[in-house]
C-alpha cells in the first residue's frame, strides 16, 4: 500500500505510463556502468584496461560486475534500500542483476549473498544483499543458499581506507557447509575496493567451491595511482 509497484517510477514518483519491469522511468537515468575493469568490474577511465588493485593484488574471486556507477540516482536507490527500511528496492535491482548475470554467460550451481553480523542485522531488521539475492534467485531460477556466516564484527566500511577495509574484512566470514565443486554467484548492493567480496570469495574457495562470481548492483570508480 505505502510503495505501489508499477505505478509510480521508483526514484522520482512520477507515474508509470507504460509497463516497466524495472519501475524507473525514462527521465531517471543511471549512470551505466560501459567501461571497467575486466576482473574487478570497477569503473575504470579510457586510458585503462585493468585497476591497480587487480594488475598488483590477487583476487578470490574469478570475476565480479555491476550494471551501474555508485554516483547519482543509483546510489539514492541504494541509501533507500540500505537505510531507508524501502525493501521493495531490491526487486528492481535485481532485474538489473538479472540482465548483468545473462549478459556475462556465467555458469553456476546457486546463488548466495554477503552476511551481515548478527548485531548488524537485527538493528536494520534485514540484510539488503540477502533480500537483493532472494529476488535474483526467482529471476533466474537457481536456488538460493544461506553458504556464509559473518564471524568478525567490523566498523562501518564507509570511513575506512583501502587497506584498512582489506584489513577489517579479514577472517570476517566462515562458511556454514562444503561447497566441493560448487560454481557461485555472490550478491552484495556495492563493490568498493572488493574487501567483502573477496574475503567472502576466499572463505567459499576455501570451503571446497571451484569458481565464485560476484554480482552487485553499483561499483565505485577506480582511481587510477599516480607515481
Amino acid at each position: 500500500m505505502l510503495y505501489p509497484q508499477n505505478i509510480k517510477c521508483a526514484v522520482c514518483g512520477k507515474d508509470l505510463f507504460e509497463e516497466n519491469r524495472y519501475r524507473i522511468c525514462s527521465g531517471c537515468s543511471l549512470t551505466a556502468n560501459i567501461r571497467f575493469c575486466p576482473k574487478c568490474g570497477r569503473a575504470v577511465g579510457e586510458s585503462t584496461v585493468y585497476c591497480d588493485d587487480c594488475m598488483n593484488h590477487g583476487r578470490d574471486f574469478k570475476e565480479a560486475r555491476a550494471p551501474f556507477v555508485y554516483e547519482g540516482k543509483a546510489q539514492k536507490l541504494v541509501y533507500r534500500l540500505k537505510y531507508g527500511g524501502q525493501k521493495y528496492i531490491a526487486k528492481i535491482m535485481a532485474q538489473y542483476l538479472a540482465d548483468e548475470y545473462y549478459k556475462n554467460d556465467w555458469y553456476i550451481d546457486f546463488i548466495t549473498f554477503v552476511p551481515m553480523h548478527i548485531k548488524r542485522e537485527k538493528s536494520r531488521g534485514y540484510n539488503q544483499a540477502q533480500l537483493i539475492a532472494s529476488e535474483l534467485s526467482q529471476i533466474v531460477n537457481k536456488p538460493l543458499v544461506d553458504s556464509l556466516k559473518r564471524i568478525k564484527y567490523s566498523n562501518n566500511f564507509a570511513r575506512l581506507s583501502r587497506e584498512e577495509r582489506f584489513k577489517e574484512a579479514e577472517d570476517s566470514f566462515r562458511a556454514n557447509d562444503k561447497y566441493k565443486k560448487k560454481s557461485i554467484l555472490l550478491i552484495d548492493d556495492v563493490f568498493t575496493t572488493g574487501a567483502t567480496t573477496g574475503s567472502c570469495a576466499k572463505e567459499l574457495i576455501k570451503s571446497g567451491a571451484s569458481d565464485v562470481y560476484v554480482l552487485t548492483f553499483c561499483t565505485g570508480v577506480c582511481k587510477p595511482k599516480l607515481y
